[in-house]
């Protein structure tokens, strides 16, 4: 295996175990005589990672601080940071701390200087480009975030950036929009580019599209890396897809358009304390924090909770669907069908089913709310209907363009073919075979080469989605509109900023609780890839009045995975079970939910039907998107024994109720499964049945825990020294842990919506506290205490 993509550094600077975090001294190292003499390599501690720094900007180590033992893959060298400058990569060649601020280090190279500020939280560090500078006329185009190369390769956390060999996890989390997860399709080659594995988890949405999946960590051949990017777009770039097809983009202004500020949170961990660190790195940075019942999203049970996909939702059978739904033990239905709830994609505004605008969808949602039900709905994110204002002429200029041609010939009012400068625009690489002529939309056929420099454009058809055919001169520039895969078109970032104004504004004005970014590719597809993705959810997400919002989403990005509540991926009648499952594997990897994807659901289904769908359910801890009609429900004979079945597997699996042994029996696709109530919320009994519905065996109890703990007794803790401890709940109705008495630690504290105890303590002696779980009501509280001893 060739490893030679970085140029190799000797020596290594010896690594203390340190308890604060940010950037602290190594000893001096002799280094070769290139550089200063007086420059010193550095350590980043980070949580439980220190990164060692080489007076050369080199990552030199990447240590669990508890064992001692280094992560960093063998044969590998990296910069820490580094810059693509007139085409080309530049790599640091000297590394000095700042003698302005001691949190500042400076990366310099041939041509181009960059500062970055090091800051230590006790969990985490933050690593911030605060200065950029480079020689005279040298164009810095691109900031490269390592990659880390780590030998961390149990589990992948493509999108939440984390890497674990299940005793150490370590993990890197973009903290703005422009800060993308992934890797520049342009530059893979100065990023372990051929040794990526692609889709290790076998997605349906994971093709090999840097538009489609901007992740901030990847397994490699040998392990896995942990990388970011920042473009610089103040001025016009020409991004290259995988395939090679060359859109060009911006420019944008400050600070959007600049590298200064690209920002990334950097950590080390123990695996069971990875979530609270990712909820401190949310919560102290500014990130999304969506939660229900006041606990965030990431922690809280009811994020997988099943949902009624309602085809023919409307304002005159709202109340009978939310019934239904209650019947099910499911809080939350959904308009689905064609454009859901609006009259197109693009301008969003609510179509005649719920009432033609804002005040009567508001009408709507409250109907529901008087059945304690909530509303969501679907949307097709950046894609823009053929019919669509933005598309009617005259069309908005800032619909998305791939690159354009000349006419090398005048094009009359009534011609079907035309002639250009150039065929690459116009080639495979984009969806669709359309070009936008000032306000025509036309599509073509052929492209064939007539001579050097001129090719021909035949089978034009003119005026498409209403517009008038119109003659243009030679010298006419013809540009390639972006399709969606619908055969409307896509939206730039003025556009995608107005739609995430106006789907945040409907929400608001309406009530509406839940929404599916499906399509989410489109925000991407226009060139902008995982900024685009930020652009849309995490803009619709900060213009919230309530927090309390589901999100769900046809893919994810890494600068969006604070925002993005769940996916749920899977579509009746294509997706197979054996997909589901490495569906939730993906899931489970990146700290969401598990989910079935959509499930059909007829009043005429069989019971066996829906119970081998909720017993396979029950074994993955995963809801479902039941995809339905209040017409069908009506008229259903199954319809009331359906719902209640729904309803008395979602309890139990609600409850934490089934044991590991009988999840694993569940998830056997060749078996069968009737679940029955013993005792409401309490006790249900499992019977296996043959394929006709007899009984097999003797059934077996299923039983929700007593309210309690499962945690062991806390280790003491060192002055000093970060300190780490999870408190874990026995029932996964816990919303929120809290101190009722006593004190923890001086500089520790407990993270309500993971049970976490984390900080660097700092006053020694005893303290004795309780932990109480606040169990929403439905189960009594619990309460444990425990005493923790600080010493020297």
């Amino acid at each position: 295996m060739d490893r030679r993509r970085f140029l190799a550094v000797s020596g290594l600077g010896s690594i203390t175990v340190m308890g604060t975090t940010g950037l602290t001294a190594a000893p001096a190292q002799a280094v070769p005589a290139a550089g200063d003499a007086t420059s010193r390599s550095q350590r980043i501690t980070a949580g439980f990672l220190s990164l060692g720094v080489s007076a050369f900007g080199r990552v030199t180590s990447l240590v669990d601080l508890r064992s001692g033992t280094d992560h960093l893959a063998a044969g590998t060298s990296v910069p820490l940071v580094s810059v693509v400058a007139d085409g080309r990569h530049e790599v640091p060649a000297e590394m000095k701390v700042s003698p302005r601020d001691r949190r500042v280090l400076v990366f310099s190279g041939e041509k181009v200087t960059i500062e970055v500020k090091v800051v230590g939280f006790p969990t985490h560090t933050t690593l911030e480009v605060v200065g950029l500078t480079a020689a005279q006329g040298v164009d810095v185009q691109t900031l490269l975030w390592g990659p880390l190369p780590t030998k961390l390769a149990r589990t992948i956390g493509e999108t939440a950036g984390v890497v674990t060999d299940g005793e150490f996890l370590l993990g890197v989390r973009p903290l703005n929009d422009k800060t993308v997860g992934g890797w520049p399709n342009e530059h893979l080659a100065y990023g372990f580019g051929p040794d990526l594995v692609w889709n290790p988890y076998g997605l349906q949405t994971g093709a090999k599209d840097e538009w489609l999946a901007s992740n901030i960590a990847a397994k490699t051949t040998w392990g896995s890396v942990l990388r970011a990017a920042t473009y610089d777009y103040s001025r016009v770039r020409v991004r290259q897809r995988t395939n090679g097809y060359a859109i060009p983009l911006g420019p944008l202004p400050a600070p959007d358009g600049r590298i200064v500020g690209s920002k990334i949170a950097l950590f080390g961990s123990a695996p069971d304390l990875a979530l609270t660190v990712l909820s401190h790195i949310a919560k102290e940075h500014g990130q999304a924090y969506p939660t229900l019942d006041g606990q965030w999203q990431k922690a809280a049970q009811r994020t997988s909770q099943s949902h009624f996909w309602i085809h023919d939702l409307n304002a005159t059978n709202v109340t009978a669907a939310s019934r239904y739904a209650r019947q099910a033990g499911v809080r939350n239905i959904y308009a689905i069908s064609g454009d859901g709830p609006w009259a197109s994609h693009g301008h969003y505004r609510f179509n005649s089913a719920f009432g033609g605008s804002d005040a009567a969808a508001a009408q709507l949602v409250a109907t529901a709310a008087k059945e304690n039900t909530e509303v969501g709905v679907h949307t097709l994110s950046d894609f823009i209907d053929a019919h669509d204002p933005y598309v009617k002429a005259p069309a908005d200029p800032r619909l998305a363009l791939g690159a354009s041609v000349e006419l090398t010939r005048p094009l009359g009012s009534s011609d079907t073919t035309l002639y250009v400068d150039d065929d690459g625009p116009l080639g495979p690489g984009v969806d669709g075979q359309r070009l936008r002529i000032g306000d025509e939309f036309l599509t073509y056929g052929t492209v064939t080469k007539v001579s050097d420099g001129e090719w021909q454009v035949s089978g034009l058809a003119r005026a498409q989605w209403g517009s008038s055919a119109q003659p243009c001169p030679a010298g006419t520039r013809a540009a390639r509109l972006i399709q969606n895969g619908y055969g409307g078109a896509i939206g730039g970032l003025p556009i995608i900023d107005e739609i995430a104004a106006r789907l945040a504004t409907a929400y608001n004005d309406t009530g509406v609780r839940a929404t599916s970014y499906d399509g989410l590719e489109s925000a991407g597809y226009n060139g902008w890839g995982g900024y685009g993705f930020a652009r849309l959810v995490n803009g619709v997400y900060r213009q919230l009045d309530s927090k309390e919002f589901i999100t769900e989403c046809s893919n994810l990005a890494s600068n969006t995975w604070d925002a993005q509540s769940r996916a749920s991926w899977g579509e009746i009648g294509v997706t197979d079970y054996a997909q589901l499952l490495r569906s939730n594997t993906f899931y489970r990897a990146n700290y969401l939910p598990g989910m079935m994807g959509q499930q059909g659901f007829s009043g005429n289904d069989s019971l066996q039907t829906i119970e081998v769908t909720m017993a396979r359910a029950a074994s993955l801890d995963a809801g479902v998107n039941f995809e339905t009609s209040v017409q069908s429900l009506d008229s259903g004979a199954n319809t009331a024994a359906l719902l209640q079945a729904v309803g008395t597997w979602e309890s139990a699996r609600g409850a934490g109720a089934f044991t590991l042994d009988q999840k694993k029996q569940l998830g056997a696709a060749d078996q069968h499964w009737h679940l029955s109530e013993v005792t409401p919320q309490q006790e249900w009994s499992l019977q296996q049945v043959d394929a006709s519905g007899q009984p097999i065996g003797e059934p077996q109890q299923v039983k929700a825990p007593t309210p309690g703990f499962t945690t062991p007794e806390p280790p003491d803790a060192k002055a000093g020294v970060l300190y780490a401890f999870k408190v874990t709940s026995s029932t996964p109705r816990t919303v929120r842990y809290e101190i009722t008495s006593g004190r923890l630690p001086v500089g520790l504290d407990l993270n309500k919506d993971t049970g976490g105890i984390t900080g660097v303590p700092t006053t020694m002696g005893t303290s004795k506290f309780t932990v109480t779980a606040r169990n929403g009501g439905s189960v009594a509280d619990a309460a444990i205490t425990y005493k923790v001893t600080t010493r020297p």
